[in-house]
């Protein structure tokens, strides 16, 4: 008895006191009771978590300050990482281990890439269209393989399209003589997954890279203000935060939503004019070459004047004056100085603090339904790249509609033309380059032989 009461005295002493189990003698593994809890620092996770984060987003500024194709690269190489991602997990919920799949469907993880290879073609090549237009273009290109290489880009550019659908015909063929007795609907799975993972990741955010050479700040500027809201809303939501939001993610609340957007609006201000200090951020790039910089959107860095009846759309403001006088409305007349990134900013901010997380509670309703906590484990404490990029998909699209829709100016830049040149047949080339040289002689009268060719255009 006495000795049971020693043992129950042992016990109770090691729950109360967890960190003294390294002291007691014996093995230890009969003696410590399953009940007692792991010693760990509620601090650690959130240390970790922050010490990734900020490794990750000082990699992102030093990539940034580098230059346009570095940000480049740095976007084609987080897509192959995102997509490669989510491939390993589509593998992984198809209960097929790679060595099987390697052995009995050969050359079938390579009919992925292929699709993921012939999308970054079409995408790639749609929006650097003008910037490998002038490389293609440049005189100054003497040695025998530069001139074929130009050569080959300019088929590529008159026939993008045509190209980009033969290697779609070629994989589709492929994928179909690929399709083995019994593993239908396995690869079926895969296939759709495949698709859905490129419309998804690839295809949304490949349009950064037409951001990019616009200027790096329409770049820098949207996935800056997607961070900085989804940390405000992190912070809101644990000091406010009360009211759930959505199903998908039951840590995300109402207060954390609403106060994470209200932040991400008013850090917008300062951020937007901060970055429209330096030329490197703002001025667009018009070649691969890195002196070529050329500002054409200046107007968006200029203070302007601006009525609060600016931001009434036309056709709202067409319907009002029909039914109410909006003189009588005097605030409308309230003006006001900034610069219209400024106004920009806030614009992208709200899209960043309202609709892009809708990319985030969509990754959370795939991870429900594969039943997973992350994609990956990529960076530590955020779980895989997929997870933290998922909201910037979203993003991408929106900046590269804002951009060409309100802030862009129409101008005939060197690629423009070449672009119109280069739809015209080899006849209606030769007439225009005729009529350009005798323009530059100095000749107002033009043969003959010359109109007629004219005529034909």
């Amino acid at each position: 008895m006495a000795r049971s009461g020693k043992v129950r005295a042992r016990k109770i002493s090691v729950r109360s006191h967890p960190m003294q189990i390294d002291n007691l003698g014996g093995s230890g593994s009969d003696e410590i009771p399953a009940d007692v809890p792991k010693v760990e620092s509620k601090y650690s996770s959130l240390y970790v978590r922050t010490l990734s984060g900020a490794a990750f987003v000082v990699g992102f500024i030093i990539i940034i300050r580098l230059g346009h194709l570095y940000c480049l690269g740095l976007l084609l190489s987080l897509q192959a990482l995102i997509t490669r991602e989510l491939f390993d997990l589509s593998r992984r919920k198809g209960n097929v281990h790679p060595s099987d799949e390697t052995r009995e469907l050969p050359g079938f993880r390579i009919q992925q890439w292929y699709i993921f290879a012939v999308a970054c073609f079409y995408m790639y090549g749609r929006l650097l269209h003008d910037i490998i237009l002038v490389e293609a273009s440049n005189p100054h290109i003497e040695t025998k393989l530069g001139k074929v290489a130009m050569s080959v880009l300019w088929v590529v550019l008159k026939r993008h399209t045509l190209i980009t659908y033969c290697l779609y015909v070629l994989g589709f063929v492929m994928s179909v003589l690929s399709l083995k007795k019994g593993k239908y609907m396995y690869q079926f799975g895969q296939y759709s997954g495949t698709i859905t993972i490129i419309l998804f990741v690839l295809v949304q955010t490949s349009f950064f890279v037409s951001n990019i050479f616009d200027g790096l700040i329409w770049f820098v500027l949207p996935c800056a203000l997607v961070i900085i809201n989804d940390i405000m809303a992190y912070f809101a939501g644990k000091v406010f935060g009360r009211t759930p939001l959505i199903k998908l993610s039951p840590k995300k609340t109402l207060e954390g939503y609403v106060g994470g957007g209200t932040l991400t609006v008013l850090l917008s201000i300062p951020l937007s004019d901060a970055f429209s200090q330096y030329e490197w951020m703002t001025c667009s790039r018009t070649s691969f070459a890195k002196e070529n910089l050329e500002c054409l959107n200046t107007l968006a860095f200029e203070p302007a004047v601006y009525h609060l009846s600016d931001f009434i759309p036309s056709i709202l403001r067409q319907c009002v004056v029909s039914f109410v006088d909006l003189s009588f409305f005097a605030f409308t007349d309230y003006s006001f100085v900034a610069k219209p990134i400024v106004v920009h900013g806030i614009f992208l901010a709200l899209f960043a603090s309202s609709i892009a997380p809708f990319g985030g509670f969509f990754a959370s309703g795939v991870k429900r339904a594969l039943k997973i906590k992350d994609f990956g484990d990529s960076i530590p404490g955020h779980g895989g790249l997929t997870d933290r990029m998922d909201c910037q998909c979203v993003m991408g699209v929106f900046a590269y509609v804002y951009v060409n829709n309100f802030v862009k100016n129409p101008v005939a830049s060197m690629s423009y033309i070449l672009d119109k040149v280069l739809m015209l047949d080899a006849s209606s080339q030769r007439a225009l380059f005729t009529r350009l040289g005798y323009i530059l002689a100095g000749q107002d009268m033009l043969p003959p032989t010359v109109l007629s060719e004219l005529n034909k255009l």
